[in-house]
């Protein structure tokens, strides 16, 4: 129904490449304070990305997990597991696997479970994103949210734009996303016991620092001559 989304550069460049990169000089430092022999780390983006996948190499090892697309419990095949369109084209986001959330998501649209094939039945699978569809067209995404704030924990949340997500409770709550000299950006993680969550000062403005900037750079330069090289 519509070609692939590329998932930004989170998955490749951030989450398999920098972060696995940075586990394993965490790691040889680690190995070096204890054996006092140094490492060569060696990251590659198709490493990172394929460790980060193994839940999903060991359910297709197991029959567990079609090689189609939107086919499986948490691709987007599961009517419960899914985005729906609202009814001012936002979007609410629902992850309701385990049957006690997926009971209350159920509730909050107003359905009667004993009246809807079973959750895990994937021939009524169709029926059940129709009925999802149907109910959730008919509210805006925060009419929507409204009832299900008030059933408790369903695994319903709010599909939000890069715009809205800082003023999210839960995001606000950790201070997750925070405005450094009038930027947006994110804090600290991961946070240890000692994190500090005092604001930093902003980075300097272009030009604020050249004669430092140039000090630098010129230092090695003059130490050289100053040693006859």
């Amino acid at each position: 129904d519509a070609k692939p989304v590329p998932p930004l550069n989170l998955v490749g460049d951030f989450g398999g490449g920098s972060a696995y990169l940075v586990i394993g000089i965490l790691a040889a430092l680690l190995d070096r304070q204890r054996t006092g022999a140094g490492q060569v780390v060696d990251a590659a983006i198709v490493d990172g990305v394929s460790s980060l996948a193994q839940s999903i190499w060991a359910m297709l090892g197991v029959g567990g997990w079609a090689d189609d697309r939107a086919s499986n419990l948490i691709d987007g095949g599961a009517p419960f597991y899914d985005t729906y369109r609202c009814a001012d084209d936002r979007y609410l986001a629902v992850g309701a696997l385990e049957p006690q959330f997926y009971q209350r998501f159920v509730q909050g649209l107003g359905l009667g479970s004993s009246s809807l094939p079973a959750q895990y039945d994937q021939a009524g699978w169709p029926r059940l994103r129709e009925e999802f569809s149907r109910r959730i067209a008919a509210r805006s995404r925060d009419e929507w949210m409204s009832v299900f704030d008030g059933i408790g924990d369903t695994c319903v949340t709010p599909v939000l734009s890069l715009a809205e997500a800082p003023a999210h409770p839960h995001l606000r709550a950790r201070g997750t996303l925070r405005e450094f000299g009038g930027v947006m950006q994110a804090a600290a993680a991961p946070r240890l016991s000692g994190w500090d969550a005092a604001e930093p000062a902003p980075p300097p403005g272009p030009g604020a620092n050249n004669a430092e900037v140039l000090r630098e750079w010129l230092a090695p330069a003059d130490q050289q001559h100053a040693q006859g090289e």
